[in-house]
């Protein structure tokens, strides 16, 4: 439907039609609103994700990729990636996560999300929260303070069902000594690389093979495609708003008075000594017993935090002297907080959890504080200008839209006063301003027809109108024209084959009994030195290659391919291996205990959704 009002836009039999559902077509872009007249992406259980959800993730996802790349994204990556399916993946994942936390009873508070915010460094001015800069830099990154939080209150959430999930991530004895084993026993194995560009003098052209190669292969001969565009721009211009009236200020401070209140905060320390699941009765009275030792040495005047350090099992915090930082309420379990917010300054008491025992000292207490209209005026002020400047750029590309539809055609806006701006011929890679510096812009313009106009497109700093004036299409070459690079791709392309059956044809006789020294001939084999896949890092050898090299044993001497690392191709073969000593897994079996309970509560949290989907019914718009 888009495309037909946008393509038949100088037609004015249809512009009462088009008067009619302009505003929707305005605010939901290209390709916005699909399916049987419901904005949802996909739906889980009775939860839907519709169209600008996805579209906002999509974009962050896209701006991240442009940035590792430059500002431009290599034609078909995208595709190549899946992104729009990963996208999608993870927003169906949150959202079941968000239905399973809920049946086991998990919340996030808005104090929490709020509190977790407001400790953010980025939205800080002078250390203290700036609502006005919070809001500024969520603008900026196209979000509002809604979504933002409702993102964070997401992750809070997936953070407390990751913590839930950890009590069921034990790490077996069996586990630690097989990871050991596998992490640090040494390797070391013996390669020969065959090289694509040795066997380049053997490869004879042939003109019939040649022509076949280059008929199979011609489209990607072809030079860029070339749009010719014009388009209207609508600044976010700063200028427009000179001054703010002070009831505005006044109106704007009272309604988001809640975003000014700084909560009560504490900072306190403890010493744990855990209670774990099925601890007999006399060993839980032992536990008690030691933290009333530790309480009543720190009552005595030992130092805390020395306390803490040699004796505290909660061993993130026991090495910063037990110091759990600033925290509010709703941030640690029940009576954990219960007791810290019923203390005084320097109070220290015992409490138990479900945890264990908790020996806690309460350092400080910063008291609930609201800030003044004076203190946020800076803030209120760019707050305010912010979203007045774009909501008036945005009136003036809705209104300059609706008279480019009425008027029937981009020429006779112009001839009525319409500002519009004119390119010539250009490829993707070098494009003009304002285009090449927007993604957005040049993504929506590439993606035009010719003589389609697109809906309003949001930039960094301006709204846009595009219309595909022209896009001229490079021809398919002949042979003659491009023959020196199609015989170049035909030689790095046939001296790869050679080489890859070489290779393979080398362990194929390996396999068959033969020796990698006599099967190489001339060709050299050199040996990797003592490698383990937690010391692999200094070695120069490819990923690839140590990964094969690493898997081989005694038992199993040679690999079942041949490793492919660009356009070398290597055999590797089995020569040595040494065990690490029981020095070294006394001195790491704590590191791998924690990689390994960390990677079990992933394969849970896994395992969780997947059951969560497979329960769910999940249903993705068949137009997406």
């Amino acid at each position: 439907m888009l495309d037909l009002l946008r393509r038949k836009a100088q037609s004015t039999v249809i512009q009462v039609i088009i008067v009619a559902i302009i505003l929707v077509f305005v605010f939901w872009g290209v390709g916005g609103q699909q399916g049987a007249g419901v904005n949802a992406v996909a739906t889980v259980n009775d939860v839907q994700i519709s169209y600008p959800d996805f579209q906002r993730a999509y974009d962050q996802q896209i701006n991240q990729l442009s940035g590792q790349f430059g500002g431009s994204i290599p034609a078909g990556l995208l595709e190549t990636l899946g992104i729009k399916e990963q996208v999608l993946d993870g927003l169906i994942q949150r959202t079941l996560i968000g239905m399973g936390a809920a049946e086991t009873g998990l919340r996030v508070s808005d104090v929490e999300v709020r509190s977790k915010i407001q400790e953010m460094e980025a939205f800080k001015n002078n250390g203290i929260f700036d609502v006005g800069w919070y809001k500024q830099i969520l603008a900026g990154n196209r979000m509002n303070a809604t979504e933002f939080e409702q993102s964070m209150k997401s992750d809070l959430l997936t953070s407390k069902v990751m913590d839930h999930l950890d009590r069921f991530g034990g790490v077996a004895d069996g586990e630690l000594r097989d990871r050991f084993n596998f992490d640090y026993r040494q390797k070391q194995f013996s390669y020969v690389a065959l090289k694509a560009d040795d066997f380049k003098k053997k490869v004879e052209i042939k003109d019939d093979e040649l022509a076949s190669f280059f008929d199979e292969r011609r489209d990607s001969y072809r030079g860029e495609s070339q749009l010719k565009l014009k388009y209207a721009l609508f600044s976010f211009d700063e200028k427009a708003v000179l001054q703010v009236p002070e009831e505005d200020i006044l109106k704007y401070f009272d309604q988001h008075k809640d975003e000014y209140v700084v909560p009560e905060k504490r900072r306190a320390s403890h010493i744990l000594v855990k209670v774990e699941e099925g601890d007999s009765e006399e060993t839980i009275t032992d536990k008690r017993k030691k933290a009333e030792g530790f309480l009543k040495q720190a009552r005595a005047g030992e130092d805390f935090a020395s306390l803490a350090r040699k004796n505290s099992e909660d061993k993130g915090s026991g090495i910063r002297g037990g110091d759990l930082g600033f925290f509010g309420r709703g941030q640690m379990v029940k009576p954990f907080e219960d007791s810290v917010f019923g203390m005084q300054e320097g109070d220290m008491t015992l409490i138990r959890s479900e945890f264990g025992f908790h020996v806690i000292k309460l350092a400080k207490i910063n008291p609930l504080m609201v800030r003044t209209v004076d203190e946020v005026r800076d803030s209120i002020i760019a707050t305010i200008k912010s979203g007045t400047i774009k909501d008036l750029a945005f009136k003036q590309a809705n209104k300059a839209y609706q008279e480019i539809i009425l008027a029937g055609s981009l020429g006779k806006y112009a001839e009525a006063g319409g500002v519009l701006k004119e390119t010539g011929l250009f490829t993707r890679g070098k494009a003009p301003e304002p285009l090449k510096s927007n993604p957005r812009f040049l993504a929506t313009a590439f993606g035009l027809k010719q003589g389609e106009l697109s809906s309003l497109v949001e930039g960094g700093t301006s709204y846009a109108i595009l219309y595909a004036e022209e896009i001229k299409e490079p021809e398919l070459p002949e042979l003659d024209k491009v023959r020196k690079r199609v015989e170049k791709d035909f030689i790095k392309k046939s001296s790869e084959e050679l080489a890859r059956e070489a290779a393979e044809a080398m362990l194929a006789a390996v396999r068959d009994g033969g020796s990698l020294q006599e099967e190489a001939g001339k060709m050299k084999v050199e040996d990797s030195p003592m490698l383990s896949r937690v010391d692999r890092a200094g070695s120069r050898l490819a990923p690839a290659l140590l990964d094969s090299g690493l898997g081989l044993s005694a038992a199993t001497p040679y690999p079942e391919n041949i490793v492919t690392v660009g356009n070398t191709f290597y055999v590797t073969f089995f020569k040595a291996a040494e065990e690490a000593s029981e020095e070294k897994f006394t001195e790491k079996q704590e590191e791998i205990r924690s990689k390994l309970l960390t990677e079990n509560k992933n394969a849970i949290l896994a395992s969780w959704v997947a059951f969560l989907r497979d329960r769910s019914e999940v249903e993705i718009d068949p137009g997406f």
